[in-house]
């Protein structure tokens, strides 16, 4: 498992030509699977402003490598609002303010999501219900764990 905060700003190479494509902003994750749908670039110089996961070839300590042929396919990514994951608010699904995301755990092979950090806590990313531009929403024996 990788932390986010391990990859923001890394910067994101071409498999095909090694020039580089951007650096990493964020992650795009869907709650109903659990899993990294897309990684986000800033400084995107030819592959636009996310890159679909399943284009992403490798994530190492130092960079992240892209399939940039293929990325230049994908669609419009999520709003800017959901890019920015650590700080948001994390919410029970019955309102309740639990805290902000500090980090999260992703396998950076599958995109599987590990961990949601609460400040030094964490709770299972099978928690997470909802993603919104406000905050994360996490099914109420989240907060229990706490």
């Amino acid at each position: 498992m990788m932390l986010l905060s391990q990859i923001l700003g890394h910067p994101v190479i071409s498999a095909e030509d090694a020039r580089p494509a951007g650096a990493v902003a964020g992650l795009g994750i869907d709650p109903a699977t659990c899993r990294v749908t897309e990684l986000y670039l800033r400084d995107a110089k030819q592959s636009g402003d996310s890159v679909p996961w399943a284009q992403v070839r490798g994530v190492g300590p130092d960079a992240v490598i892209i399939d940039t042929a293929a990325a230049g396919d994908h669609g419009p990514s999520h709003s800017r609002a959901r890019k920015k994951l650590l700080g948001k608010r994390i919410l029970t699904e019955y309102g309740e303010d639990i805290g902000t995301l500090t980090d999260l755990t992703f396998d950076p092979e599958t995109g599987g999501i590990g961990d949601l950090h609460i400040g030094h806590e964490q709770v299972p990313g099978s928690l997470l219900l909802g993603l919104g531009s406000y905050a994360l929403v996490i099914g109420a024996r989240g907060a229990a764990t706490r």
